[in-house]
């Protein structure tokens, strides 16, 4: 049995000569977590990006945005059309379309890229709503300038709402 008034392991551990790591490895080691710690904007970007892609791509399933959708089920967007008119409707469209991708980012991404977003706050949000707003210009559709002001508000403010919302969720009430 181990006599914990014993000090010589502790003695042993203060007179031992430390043993140094190469210093290729010290300096890989460091990169790493400092890229961890410390993500860049293009891979931040670049990950939120593919995340609101593939969660946009999904709405275009139950709502079309500028006339665009994947089943032709409008069923979603002549309601809001009918009911708040056209430019409520867009917006309302837009918040849909990256809100729910900032819904699921804020999940998916780790603490420090959630940390990343938050320090930018508003320049994320509408990069991502003016590269939808170019796509969907470029797949063919007809977009009008008080329109698409509309949608873009509606867009940006609910990615910006919805991410930080569910990032103070998440580290809240699941502590991460």
């Amino acid at each position: 049995m181990i006599d914990p008034n014993n000090k010589k392991d502790y003695t042993d551990f203060i007179k031992a000569k430390g043993v140094h790591p190469p210093e290729e490895l010290n300096h890989k080691v460091l990169d790493y977590v400092k890229k961890d710690l410390n993500p860049s904007h293009i891979v931040v970007f670049t990950k939120l990006l593919s995340v609101q892609a593939f969660i946009g791509f999904l709405t275009l399933t139950f709502c079309p945005q500028f006339n665009l959708s994947l089943t032709n089920n409008s069923d979603l967007f002549h309601y809001f059309h009918h009911t708040f008119g056209a430019n409520i409707c867009m917006a309302i469209c837009g918040s849909i379309f990256v809100g729910s991708g900032a819904f699921f980012a804020a999940y998916l991404l780790g603490p420090h890229e959630i940390k990343k977003i938050k320090e930018s706050k508003f320049l994320y949000y509408m990069s991502i709503s003016m590269m939808a707003l170019s796509c969907f210009f470029l797949l063919g559709s007809d977009i009008y300038l008080t329109l698409a002001a509309y949608w873009l508000m509606g867009s940006t403010l609910s990615g910006l709402v919805l991410f930080e919302l569910n990032r103070f969720i998440r580290k809240e009430i699941f502590k991460y």
